[in-house]
């Protein structure tokens, strides 16, 4: 009988013992869940992750609880991990729109933007209301470079929310890689408007009013953006652009410098800063910051361009030919590098590759002033006067007011034997720009054809005494 008592007694307390370590459990998870909320909140995310960690190894098993530990693990970087958890989340409670639109944001974070949109789809499909999720997938389709979507969605977002300085601000720039500059302001206005310190929407709106050539609007809106982030390598180098633009060479060149200093890696800051140490007469160091930039950036097609262009004003072409054909490679045909080459290749003795070049580019942009002389002036050396003519008619229809292409069209119908077309041409010339002698000296060449020696013999004089007037001023 005592045996049996000491047995009953003993399943007694394997029941107890049975029984309380669950309760136990139970209350360690609530304690670690609850912890792991205010380390969250505390911004110790490690902290928060240990312990959502330990919640659900106590019991815990539910949406939220993935949920919180994959916003843990996407503040630690672990992306593919919170990828995971949200994906857990989503399986528990399949109408968590939360859910998707986080796990849709670390897609993007990857880069996966399909991904991220198919999952911001499914949030708004569940939350047609979901501002933020609008927002998202805007940021997503631009990363896809689908503009119109992402212009958009970002509409869509301010519809429902239009104190969301972000949206304006994203949706400006969106209009602004569209293209619709102008339209993109007021985006920027808004936004600045609602949060006066954006750094952000300030750069934005400066790099916008550099394209709308506000250089002076633009040096304000990025020196602001500096003010209120000292370290904004890029504010520092579109700041330098406006400068450089803006013919300030000096100041340009100290913010291209503090944007290097602040980012020894940026390839378009060297390529800059070299075509402004070129601008400055330093083609030595202007040569070496587009090697500079063409090591960090092997694919950075103006860089070849521009140290091309640097090497043929040092007079290495054969250098500089290989440079602008790099260039061309990468970036596909471009009527200024062409005219580059073409240069090149006339300065090197091969006109046919030159005029081929040429030829090229007045293809791709017929309206071009310099590749129409260039044109005009190989077609008059290889004795192709009526081609020669055509360019330079254009060339003065284009530039109504420039005295130099009416002489250039001038000389060219003399040489065709076409002389009143030609002295109208040099008197045209000469009436635009009275001190230029050349155009008197050749007007007088053509007087001297026409048998007009008493007109030429007058011309011959002005053209003697401007000279004469410019020899004794220099």
């Amino acid at each position: 009988m005592k045996a049996f008592k000491k047995f009953a007694f003993f399943v007694g307390l394997m029941l107890v013992f049975v029984i309380l370590p669950g309760e136990i459990r139970s209350q360690y998870a609530e304690d670690f869940y609850e912890n792991a909320k205010l380390a969250y909140r505390a911004g110790e995310y490690s902290k928060s992750l240990d312990y959502f960690t330990k919640a659900i190894k106590a019991g815990i098993s539910t949406s939220e609880v993935y949920f919180r530990r994959g916003l843990s693990l996407e503040k630690l970087g672990d992306t593919a991990h919170a990828i995971d958890d949200y994906t857990k989340a989503i399986q528990l409670d399949p109408q968590m729109e939360t859910a998707y639109n986080n796990r849709g944001s670390a897609y993007y974070r990857q880069g996966s933007f399909d991904q991220a949109i198919k999952d911001y789809s499914k949030a708004l499909q569940l939350n047609p209301s979901y501002s933020l999720a609008y927002y998202n997938r805007g940021n997503a389709y631009y990363g896809k470079g689908d503009l119109d979507q992402s212009i958009g969605d970002f509409t869509r977002s301010l519809e429902l929310d239009p104190t969301d300085p972000d949206s304006y601000n994203n949706r400006g720039w969106a209009l602004v890689q569209k293209g619709q500059v102008s339209k993109a302001i007021p985006d920027f206005n808004r936004s600045i408007e609602l949060n006066s310190d954006y750094s952000l929407a300030y750069y934005n709106r400066g790099a916008a009013l550099l394209k709308l050539d506000d250089k002076n609007g633009a040096i304000s809106d990025l020196t602001k953006a500096i003010e209120l982030n000292p370290k904004y390598e890029l504010a520092f180098f579109q700041r330098g652009n406006a400068h450089f633009r803006n013919k300030d060479l000096d100041k340009a060149l100290e913010d291209y410098n503090q944007a290097a200093k602040l980012n020894p890696n940026h390839p378009d800051v060297y390529n800059n800063r070299g075509w402004l140490f070129f601008s400055k007469g330093d083609i030595n160091q202007g040569i070496g910051d587009a090697s500079k930039a063409i090591a960090l950036n092997p694919d950075l097609a103006r860089a070849y361009a521009n140290r091309g262009w640097m090497l043929r004003s040092s007079k290495d072409c054969i250098k500089a030919i290989g440079d602008f054909s790099k260039a061309l490679e990468l970036e596909g045909p471009s009527a200024t590098v062409l005219a580059y080459r073409g240069r090149c290749y006339l300065e090197t003795g091969d006109k046919k590759k030159a005029v081929s070049d040429f030829q090229e580019a007045y293809n791709l942009d017929p309206n071009n002033p310099e590749i129409i002389v260039v044109l005009a002036e190989t077609n008059q050396e290889s004795g192709d006067y009526d081609s020669a003519i055509n360019f330079l008619t254009k060339l003065v229809s284009i530039k109504p007011d420039d005295a130099l292409a009416y002489m250039k069209l001038g000389v060219v119908l003399g040489k065709q034997g076409r002389f009143f077309d030609a002295t109208q041409a040099l008197s045209k010339s000469i009436e635009l720009d009275p001190k230029n002698g050349d155009s008197y000296f050749n007007r007088g060449i053509v007087y001297e054809f026409l048998g007009d020696t008493f007109s030429a013999s007058a011309d011959f004089s002005k053209a003697k005494k401007l000279s004469s007037e410019k020899n004794s001023l220099s």
